[in-house]
């Protein structure tokens, strides 16, 4: 069985409603969000394999629109390690002056994990190395 849900809200939905009964979204505003803009709001999704999924697809694609919405999710310096690593190897794809102020700032990360690893993708950045480099981190 399919779970449905609020793209504003995240309630579950049954799947046959036009509004959302938790917060009266219009579904049907949805479908006129560009693929894009479906994916940052993804990186809120209840289910955490489709956050981090959209984190990677964003960086995929180079998405600047979605560097915002990543330093923000950093800095509520949520526990979810996996969608923050996503954030971080999405955002150093990403070739916007902004990325490596939000680097910068993962750098005082609570998750020393999540610091170290700001560490080592600005170092690599500052190394001027080939994309063939991110094999280290991403496999």
């Amino acid at each position: 069985m399919v779970t449905y849900y609020c793209p504003n809200c995240w309630a579950e939905l049954r799947g046959n409603e036009e509004t959302c009964p938790e917060c009266g979204y219009k579904l049907e505003n949805f479908e006129t969000l560009s693929y894009e803009e479906k994916l940052i709001e993804a990186l809120h999704h209840p289910v955490a394999q489709r956050r981090t999924m959209a984190a990677q697809v964003l960086g995929n694609l180079n998405s600047q629109r979605a560097l915002n919405e990543f330093a923000r999710i950093l800095d509520e310096e949520t526990e979810d390690y996996y969608l923050n690593r996503a954030i971080l190897l999405a955002t150093v794809k990403i070739e916007h002056p902004d990325r490596k102020k939000i680097l910068t700032k993962a750098l005082g990360h609570p998750s020393l994990m999540i610091a170290k690893l700001a560490q080592e993708l600005i170092d690599l950045l500052e190394s001027d190395q080939e994309l063939t480099t991110w094999d280290k981190f991403t496999g």
